[in-house]
């Protein structure tokens, strides 16, 4: 009885924590036709800032004022992450219905019959037609606990080049048509409405996905705001300031989120603007995706589009690796959501790769309580540790043992099937020792474990499907990449929080703080999520915000009944908590050509400024009724390359624009968030390094450091000049470049392999300048994604006004220099 009790008190903990972090809207109502409208949202971080007086806390001074605002021209600037049109898309969005959702999945699975995906088996699309194989070409397909559930046939040789063929030459019958936005947004809306419980189902099925209503609920809204975006960009192309390549694009899908992310985000935001797109089969999960691949192609047709629009390969990897190794020059971007291991070797075969991918996701806690094990349990199991933001590292009070966290888990919920856990609305469910993916070397739970407070190796959970290790250093993999061992609830735990605020232990959380920091920008999770006492956690929180460069950042507490523990499964984009899966910058370019923010226009990844509207702006394109700043003024004047100086005057543009209201405040009504443009981490120390060779020229060098030299992040970043290079080194003199705010160091090739050889840990990023681009410069927001942080950070507090002025006052907050 008294276990029983027990276990009401802590789902009624855990129904408390949901209704305040996951989802929040909940109780919605009908899907598609009610929105929402926040123009006054806005407001109160406006009237804010306004009353704010930015002081830049960089440990270097600045000869050069933060204080005033670099006033400029202040252009829309589109569809480019943060701008003020960027901002404007997330008014009047749908709102779906959930429990209609809900519904027609759970009718969907009722009536589906298993036998259907072995009698009808995925095999390659070409041109609206299936192109079926012999049956030596018949294989098995699994879901993602490695249990078969249907046949693929694999292309044969024959098909395989047809299928190259197709991709190389393709020219639609309708190629003149570069806008296909009310078919595909029709075809769009039935997906969302009449096909949503067969999207769902079929993910359920396939991924055995638990939860695929909320991703369905994201996609009903933040489509709205891609949808905008894309508008945006469509009309900068008509207007012949950009062109948006049209060449095939590939689709590598995701299983946990084929829905939102390759459907919608990838395949229709392509679509519409007549970009021809082919889905990549998969070695395993390959059903729903090929699934709603044949059911877009019917309705493709429905609406009178060409059908070789949308290809499907259904091939064994050699064979997808030989098509698109051939495809290198003929088609255009391949999006990809995966591991970092295979994205990189995905990019190393196929340059103009856009990934997004995982990480150590990591939650830190100063108190051990129920509520915030709870949130560690609940973050390391969502989906059978299936979702991007699961937790994959815990750093706790120096007081927890092993005896501990085994304890913890010992409330895990072990899924019977995830038929029955959408159904009942369970999320984080596990499937006991299933066969889709292996667990890590492990040993039998410790026998000492109430005393033990070092694990080196992991261990199983006695009963439960879960893993770990505890002890006080932070995880140090081989290669400097964690495993994510996928779908497996594993947990490396730092006990290393001290237990008390003394001044020594001060000074020790303020030492732990700062390693922490520098293991988050190595590794560069997805989210970070923050608990401690109202009363500490915000100094803790901005420290770690301020010292790091994650895309999500969530500030909970442990003591404060409406601002719940904190979990790193928490984000809607739809409700600008901005999300994204960037690797580390250092080595972003091993693994894709830009990180990828969402919301954001898909096609604007592989878009380009045209050359003669570059060319047609000029310094009076910069300000309107202000004074532009003279350094600005003259740095441009330097440019002698027409097209780079117009390239440049549009990115001061851009930052001005999207740094005019900085941050802004997010749109959720269960939440509290702040997001835009930051400054890479605030760590004594810690810069980018900007290396410019014998040959690299002023107009080389200038793109890459404007969004340094126009902003606050001007004393974080380092100039590496080659000694041979006289006419750079003369220029940058002229600037005054060699004051004390820009460090510019003199040397050879030697030299700095040697420095960074030494130094290399304290550089957040290290960008050799490199001659313009032939293909021409890329979209602002792109591009300064490259070099500055971007994404949001929230309270899990509702209308949480002291947070939006705590947070709000960060200096990590990207500002317009003058």
């Amino acid at each position: 009885m008294m276990r029983n009790k027990t276990l009401m008190v802590r789902r009624a903990i855990t129904k408390r924590i949901l209704d305040h972090t996951i989802l929040p809207n909940r109780r919605c109502s009908p899907l598609i036709h009610s929105t929402r409208s926040f123009g006054s949202s806005l407001s109160t971080t406006t009237k804010f800032m306004k009353s704010h007086r930015f002081n830049d806390t960089n440990r270097n001074n600045s000869s050069y004022s933060i204080d005033k605002r670099l006033r400029i021209d202040q252009t829309t600037r589109q569809y480019n992450f943060a701008s003020s049109q960027y901002a404007s898309c997330f008014e009047d969005i749908p709102t779906p219905d959930v429990v209609k959702l809900r519904k027609d999945a759970v009718e969907y699975l009722d009536s589906f019959d298993k036998q259907s995906w072995y009698d009808d088996p995925v095999c390659s699309i070409l041109n609206g037609e299936k192109l079926l194989a012999p049956p030596s070409n018949l294989w098995i397909t699994k879901n993602s606990l490695s249990q078969p559930n249907g046949n693929q046939y694999h292309a044969t040789p024959a098909q395989i080049s047809s299928l190259l063929t197709h991709i190389q030459t393709y020219t639609s019958s309708s190629s003149d048509v570069k806008d296909l936005r009310p078919q595909i947004r029709r075809i769009e809306q039935r997906f969302l409405n009449e096909y949503a419980g067969l999207l769902i189902g079929n993910q359920c099925l396939d991924f055995c996905k638990q939860d695929g209503v909320t991703e369905m609920e994201e996609s009903v809204m933040a489509n709205s705001v891609e949808r905008k975006l894309n508008d945006a960009l469509l009309s900068d192309e008509v207007d012949g300031k950009v062109d948006i390549t049209r060449k095939p694009v590939f689709v590598s899908c995701v299983s946990n989120f084929t829905n939102f992310l390759d459907l919608f985000r990838k395949t229709l935001r392509n679509l519409e603007l007549g970009i021809p797109c082919v889905i990549l089969g998969r070695s395993h999960t390959i059903q729903h995706s090929y699934r709603w691949t044949e059911l877009l192609v019917d309705l493709m047709k429905e609406e009178g589009i060409d059908p070789g629009m949308v290809t499907y390969l259904s091939c064994q990897l050699d064979d997808i690796k030989y098509i698109t190794s051939n495809c290198t020059e003929s088609a255009g971007a391949l999006y990809t959501t995966c591991s970092r291991e295979l994205a990189k070797s995905i990019k190393s075969n196929y340059p103009n790769t856009i990934s997004s991918t995982g990480g150590p996701n990591t939650l830190i806690t100063a108190e051990w309580t129920e509520a915030v094990r709870d949130a560690i349990r609940m973050s390391a199991s969502i989906e059978c540790a299936g979702q991007c933001t699961a937790l994959r590292h815990a750093v706790v009070p120096e007081t927890v043992r092993v005896g501990d966290v085994e304890a913890m888990f010992d409330e895990m919920t072990h899924a019977t099937s995830p038929v029955d856990a959408l159904k009942n609305g369970a999320f984080d469910g596990v499937f006991e020792s299933h066969g889709g993916t292996s667990p890590p070397p492990y040993s039998s739970s410790s026998s000492n474990k109430d005393d033990d407070v070092v694990l080196a190796t992991y261990t199983k959970h006695s009963t439960k499907d879960a893993y770990f290790r505890i002890g006080p250093a932070l995880p140090s993999p081989e290669n400097d990449e964690m495993e994510e061992y996928w779908r497996k609830v594993v947990v490396d735990v730092t006990n290393t929080i001290p237990s008390s605020t003394d001044a020594n232990k001060r000074n020790k959380l303020n030492m732990e703080v700062d390693k922490l920091s520098k293991w988050l920008n190595r590794h560069q999770p997805i989210s970070l999520a923050v608990n401690a006492k109202r009363s500490q956690v915000f100094d803790l929180g901005r420290d770690l915000f301020e010292n790091t460069s994650l895309v999500v950042t969530t500030i909970g507490s442990t003591d404060k009944e409406d601002a719940p523990p904190a979990m790193t499964c928490q984000a809607r984009p739809q409700d600008a908590e901005c999300f994204g899966e960037f690797p580390p910058r250092k080595s972003m370019g091993l693994y894709t050509k830009y990180p990828v923010i969402i919301p954001s226009s898909t096609p604007s990844y592989d878009t380009h400024y045209r050359k003669e509207y570059l060319e047609s702006l000029t310094l009076e394109d910069l300000y309107s009724g202000t004074e532009c700043p003279t350094f600005v003024k003259e740095w441009l004047s330097d440019i002698t390359d027409g097209t780079t100086r117009g390239y440049c005057v549009e990115l001061v543009r851009y930052l001005s624009d999207a740094t005019k209201e900085n941050p802004k405040r997010g749109f959720g009504t269960g939440r509290t968030a702040l997001w835009g443009l930051q400054r890479p981490p605030m760590l004594e120390g810690c810069r980018t390094l900007l290396r410019c060779g014998a040959d690299s020229s002023f107009d080389d060098l200038s793109p890459v450091f404007l969004p340094f030299y126009v902003t606050n992040a001007r004393s974080q970043v380092e100039l590496s000049v080659d000694e041979s290079n006289s006419e750079l080194l003369d220029r940058l003199v002229k600037h005054d470049l060699d004051n004390h705010v820009f460090k510019v160091v003199v040397e050879g090739e030697a030299t700095l392999e040697q420095r960074l050889a030494k130094e290399g840990d304290n550089f957040y990023n290290i960008v050799r300048i490199q001659s313009k681009n032939e293909e021409g410069y890329p979209m602002p927001g792109q591009f300064v994604s490259l070099y500055l942080p971007m994404g949001h950070i929230k309270s899990t507090m509702k209308n949480d006004e002291e947070f939006v002025k705590y947070f709000g006052q960060s200096g990590k907050w990207l500002k317009m220099a003058s």
